[in-house]
């Protein structure tokens, strides 16, 4: 029975042979998960669409660049969060050239009104929101998606240690957040224990 690594491998070498049946097994087996995540990044639904639209085809014109060393929606994955960030700085940028930035007009607070799932709330929303890009990706992998911190740093970039940081700093805020009480992170207990 082949490994879920070795179907991606193969899915993938069939999709680059140009097969349809290929392509639509992997969009219909990670779109929903890829477009939740944008959503959660990116914080408008729409934009989020677009950006996921801008993933499948950057992977379509890469495909050839997937090892099959990781599963390919965590490839899909880094993709996708690459674009987002990307289109935080090009708004970030429109943001600069039309606004006199304030400290508190310097961020691009995203519009996550249009997101709902059962298990959130506006105070949930509202202290996503307030997490850096890192920290809310790190959070989202590793809870929502169950995402080891090998794969979390794979996405982000960076090394292991600091996406556990990214990891812990975003619980540790939303903790606080959630209680009403806005500690500084310099407090130590956030080190994978309740306070």
């Amino acid at each position: 029975m082949p490994t879920d690594l070795q179907s991606d491998r193969n899915l993938t070498e069939r999709a680059r042979r140009g097969e349809p049946a290929a392509w639509r097994a992997i969009y219909d087996s990670t779109c929903d998960r890829l477009f939740a995540f944008l959503c959660y990044q990116i914080g408008d639904r729409d934009e989020a669409r677009d950006i996921l639209q801008e993933t499948y085809l950057q992977a379509f014109r890469k495909l050839d660049t997937f090892r099959g060393e990781a599963p390919l929606e965590v490839w899909l994955r880094a993709i996708a969060l690459g674009r987002s960030i990307d289109w935080k700085r090009v708004m970030l940028r429109r943001l600069k050239r039309t606004v006199t930035l304030e400290e508190s007009s310097a961020r691009v607070e995203p519009d996550i009104q249009g997101v709902r799932f059962d298990s959130e709330g506006s105070a949930l929303r509202r202290a996503l929101a307030k997490l850096s890009h890192h920290q809310r990706a790190a959070l989202l992998l590793r809870e929502w998606e169950g995402r080891s911190f090998g794969e979390i740093a794979n996405l982000l970039g960076c090394a292991e240690s600091t996406a556990r940081v990214h990891h812990a700093r975003a619980r540790e805020h939303m903790r606080a957040a959630l209680r009403g009480t806005q500690r500084p992170l310099v407090d130590r207990q956030w080190e994978g224990q309740e306070s």
